[in-house]
């Protein structure tokens, strides 16, 4: 089973992108950590990547195609939707609209990014600790 695949990483905010990928790369030593600062160039890297991905973690409001019409068009997608990508919203500030609508496109996870470091990191580390352990369907070798 492939629990190493790389982790995929979407903000558009630079320092996010530098603040989040060293304490990824912490926190999941084993995953390559892959940043897109668009919905639109992670689709497409999504479309035609033939990496086994571990993880998406998104942020919902992004420049551009916003995360939850990315969410949309990977459900929109059989090949990306037989992949069984677990995706997780990682966002400030957080509207309860945004946490239904999210949860209708069958998201795994809505979490708010928070200003304290502890609480950012012990975030990330559940989060990738459940993953670790959790079975789904692109976890079993043909």
């Amino acid at each position: 089973m492939e629990y190493n695949g790389p982790i995929v990483f979407i903000d558009d905010d630079p320092d996010d992108q530098l603040f989040f990928k060293p304490l990824l790369e912490e926190i999941a030593p084993e995953n390559d950590i892959i940043i897109f600062s668009d919905g639109q160039k992670a689709i497409e890297f999504l479309r035609t990547t033939d990496q086994a991905l571990f993880l998406i973690i998104s942020e919902v409001s992004l420049n551009g195609m916003n995360g939850l019409e990315l969410r949309r068009q990977i459900e929109a997608d059989p090949l990306l939707r037989k992949k069984a990508i677990p995706f997780v919203f990682y966002t400030h500030p957080v509207y309860r609209h945004l946490v239904e609508e999210a949860y209708e496109l069958t998201i795994q996870g809505f979490f708010e990014k928070h200003n304290n470091m502890a609480r950012m990191r012990t975030q990330l580390q559940a989060i990738i600790d459940y993953w670790s352990n959790c079975l789904h369907p692109n976890r079993f070798n043909e």
